[in-house]
């Protein structure tokens, strides 16, 4: 049940009538959000539901424990439990495999002959996303700073809401579980915003994402000897477009699925690429996650204020390490994790030694556009990585890159011009986006109804005959 499923907008649409048909009575629209959620994600793929359940079962006796004990000793104790099995549990899913290969492949080096171990292990859908989400809401309630839920059917639903189970934003408690219990409004208003945004999403996902994967970026990860080097690096800006339109298209679907029911998430991108350094990117990019990482991660080993140079920049590594191994198990993530570990730890050094320097704090038209510039080929660069297979494709690409040839045969005018309009229209101001929005809004509804079937009609021709699942989707 793909955000790009008509199944998924027919369970969108029973489950709006039904919801606000009951809304007024809270317990019960709870247990019927619940229960969509759950059908969801067994229906997406989701076969660990069992595993979602106890997770979010420990993760709420230990938190209500912890409200209940004022010695400081045992809630400690109920966190680090609660911490063992979450952690735990996502390593034994996600990791076991990557380590025992890592580990066998490592004493092979060394001449020591390891016995092949085979686990048949598959990692539940999303579980990377709700195991972050509960585990913050752990911490976040260790430390005080959110309240325990009201009930567990009240936890499970925010834990497993349909919108972000699969692949985000990942939520905090005080984002959500107000909202559980919160008196609930639907306006025209608020019902053309988020129609708009899902619409917004499906063409970014069907009509770029989706497109470019199929035309462009697969072939050229899959066989860059195939291709020249301007191909190659059209394939590379065309992979920078993709993941981002893919994964900004599933959170525009998400956000506004959940304002259809009365929610509003919080935004998950702003214009990343438009970036004037890194750390500038990471306030843009998957912001959910980012400030995840810079609340538990680094936070944890740096401290809030992060005073010591050392400690900043080692936190700023081991954050992003930890970043890129929560992408995938594999080898590739982690050398992007790093990748962008050190190119923080550069940046805040020369940040630092401009300040130590007394270099003037304002910055010219010039110097901004050559940093974004600069910041939008190191993310791209790091992007090879991220997508190749393998270390070794992520070099046999860089190598085709660097052959200094011009064929432009394999690419087609309508390649081009979606990757050109898809940068043109990531670096439109922000109020057109705005503008184009209230003009939606506006309209009468049978006018916007038209509209939607123009841009569904537009999409069904030209979808990939396979459906094309989220980039996310899978970490």
């Amino acid at each position: 049940m793909l955000f790009t499923s008509g199944t998924y907008y027919i369970f969108l649409i029973a489950v709006f009538f039904v919801y606000w048909a009951i809304a007024w009575r809270i317990r019960l629209r709870i247990a019927l959000l619940l229960a969509a959620s759950c059908f969801f994600y067994a229906a997406a793929g989701g076969r660990a539901l069992l595993l979602l359940v106890a997770i979010s079962a420990i993760d709420f006796t230990t938190t209500r424990l912890m409200v209940r004990r004022c010695d400081q000793t045992k809630r400690r104790r109920l966190l680090l439990l609660s911490l063992t099995i979450d952690i735990g549990a996502l390593c034994l899913f996600k990791y076991a495999v990557f380590f025992i290969e890592s580990v066998s492949g490592g004493l092979s080096l060394l001449s020591i002959a390891v016995p092949a171990a085979r686990l048949n292990i598959v990692a539940p859908m999303g579980i990377s996303f709700f195991i972050f989400q509960s585990l913050a809401y752990v911490i976040d309630v260790y430390r005080k700073d959110a309240e325990p839920a009201r009930s567990y059917a009240d936890y499970l639903a925010f834990v497993s809401f349909f919108p972000t189970i699969v692949a985000g934003p990942i939520l905090r408690a005080k984002q959500l579980l107000p909202q559980l219990r919160a008196r609930l409004m639907l306006d025209s208003t608020t019902g053309g915003q988020a129609l708009f945004l899902i619409a917004i999403g499906l063409i970014k996902k069907i009509a770029i994402a989706d497109y470019l994967s199929a035309n462009l970026v697969e072939r050229v990860f899959d066989f860059p000897e195939r291709f020249s080097s301007l191909e190659v690096l059209a394939g590379i800006y065309g992979y920078a477009l993709q993941i981002y339109t893919d994964f900004s298209g599933y959170s525009d679907i998400a956000i506004g699925s959940a304002m259809l029911l009365g929610f509003n998430l919080p935004a998950n991108f702003n214009a990343p690429y438009r970036a004037l350094d890194l750390p500038d990117f990471w306030r843009r990019w998957h912001i959910s996650l980012s400030t995840w990482l810079r609340d538990y991660i680094f936070f944890a080993i740096a401290g809030p204020r992060a005073r010591n140079s050392m400690a900043l920049y080692g936190g700023l590594v081991v954050t992003m390490l930890v970043g890129g191994l929560w992408h995938g198990p594999a080898w590739t993530f982690v050398l992007w994790g790093l990748m962008h570990g050190v190119g923080l730890v550069t940046v805040r050094a020369w940040l630092s030694l401009r300040k130590r320097l007394g270099l003037a704090k304002r910055i010219s038209r010039w110097s901004r556009f050559v940093s974004v510039v600069i910041t939008f080929h190191f993310v791209c660069f790091a992007w090879i990585f991220f997508r190749a297979e393998t270390i070794g494709r992520a070099i046999a690409v860089l190598s085709q890159l660097f052959t200094f040839t011009t064929d432009t045969s394999n690419l087609a005018l309508p390649l081009v011009m979606v990757i050109a309009l898809g940068f043109i229209a990531h670096w439109l101001p922000d109020g057109w986006f705005a503008i184009a929005r209230g003009g939606f809004v506006r309209l009468p509804a049978p006018v916007q109804a038209g509209a939607l079937f123009v841009v569904a009609l537009g999409l069904y021709f030209v979808a990939s005959s396979d459906i094309v699942p989220f980039i996310y989707s899978r970490f």
